[in-house]
This record gives C-alpha cells, structure tokens and sequence, in this order.
C-alpha cells in the first residue's frame, strides 16, 4: 500500500472578500496542490476542485524518486458519481441549469396567451451544447484508460 499524496487547498485572496470593491472578486482564485508525502514536492496544482484524473494513481516522485499513490484512478475503478462527474462537469451543469432557469421563468413573465413550451424545450436544448461538446473528449479519456487499465492486467494500485 502505497502513502497517499498530501493535498492542501489554497485561497491566498479569502479575506478580500470583506472589502469593499472589485478586488473581493479575487476570492474566486483559488487552487489545491498535490505534494508528495515524502518530501513535499507540489507535482501537481488543479484550479478546478475535487477534478477527476484518468490515470494508474501510482507516481514516481521527481525529486526524491519514491513511489506514491497521487489519488488518481483508471475507470473501472471509479464508482458511479465520479464516472457521472466526467461526463457531465459542474461547470457544463451550471450553463444548462441558467439555462433551464431563464427558460422556466419566461413562462411567468411572459403573458399568458404567449406561452410557448416549445421555446422553453428549445432554450434548454441550447443549454446542453457545453455537455454535449465535452461528452466526446470525456469519451476518448475513458477509451484510453480502459486501455491502460487492461494492459496492465486490471491490477489497481
């Protein structure tokens, strides 16, 4: 069994966020780092949390050269939700789901003899592009793991 990678979350800019002004906006930068639990090395930063990563999970540090788990994971070897997160990210269900809200709102504030359910069905369709654009690029990530994961006789880490 292999030591964990060491996960920290950084947000240098959170207490901007009780100024006045536009720089509380900075509050949105954040990231999370990944280090080695050996000797600390960052190997890794992601500005999008908790991202799934398609790979054996097995990593070789570069600087101390010691084995570690890095936390990611082949795809069989991810349960449902995070299968289901690849394929339909945070960001992609947010545009659909402003989407799908404007659409339900203009029934209410649209008058009564303009109410058009194929509007609503449509604006949502137009909402799903952003899904339906990555679903192509998630599906060759997945392809590529199953082979990896194969090739390597199924074992996990």
């Amino acid at each position: 069994m292999l030591p964990h990678a060491i996960r920290e979350d950084d947000n240098p800019f959170a207490l901007l966020g009780l100024t006045p002004g536009l720089q509380r906006l900075l509050i949105f930068i954040r990231w999370t780092s990944y280090k080695c639990p050996h000797c600390g090395h960052v190997f890794r930063r992601n500005f999008w949390p908790s991202a799934i990563r398609l790979e054996s999970g097995q990593r070789k540090c570069k600087e101390c050269g010691m084995l570690f788990d890095d936390g990611s994971r082949e795809w069989p070897e991810l349960p449902f939700g995070r299968r289901l997160r690849l394929f339909l990210p945070p960001l992609a269900i947010g545009i659909w789901g402003g989407f799908l809200v404007a659409a339900v709102i203009s029934l209410y504030v649209s008058p009564r003899d303009e109410h058009s359910w194929g509007v609503v069905f449509l604006v949502s369709a137009v909402g799903l592009i952003p899904v339906l654009a990555w679903s192509p690029v998630a599906l060759m990530r997945v392809i590529y793991s199953i082979h990896r994961y194969n090739a390597r006789g199924g074992a996990g880490v």
